[in-house]
């Protein structure tokens, strides 16, 4: 009659146990499977000419607007 018990209880944990390290093992080999980065691969960026400039003007105006001064 134990061994019954045993069996009812144990076959469950079993499962569990063999699907948790089946999970485990299946995102070690996606993780060792991921392609290595390339740096460089797109183009640089533009270079934009008095940015810095441009961006204090457009934070001054929209300063101003929040304020009321500008309609």
């Amino acid at each position: 009659m134990l061994d019954i018990i045993y069996l009812i209880v144990l076959t469950p944990v079993a499962f569990l146990v063999s699907y948790g390290y089946w999970c485990i093992k299946q995102s070690h080999k996606q993780l060792s499977n991921m392609p290595e980065a390339k740096p460089y691969e797109f183009e640089k960026d533009q270079f934009i000419e008095d940015f810095n400039e441009k961006i204090k003007h457009q934070r001054s105006q929209i300063k101003r607007m929040y304020k009321g001064k500008i309609n």
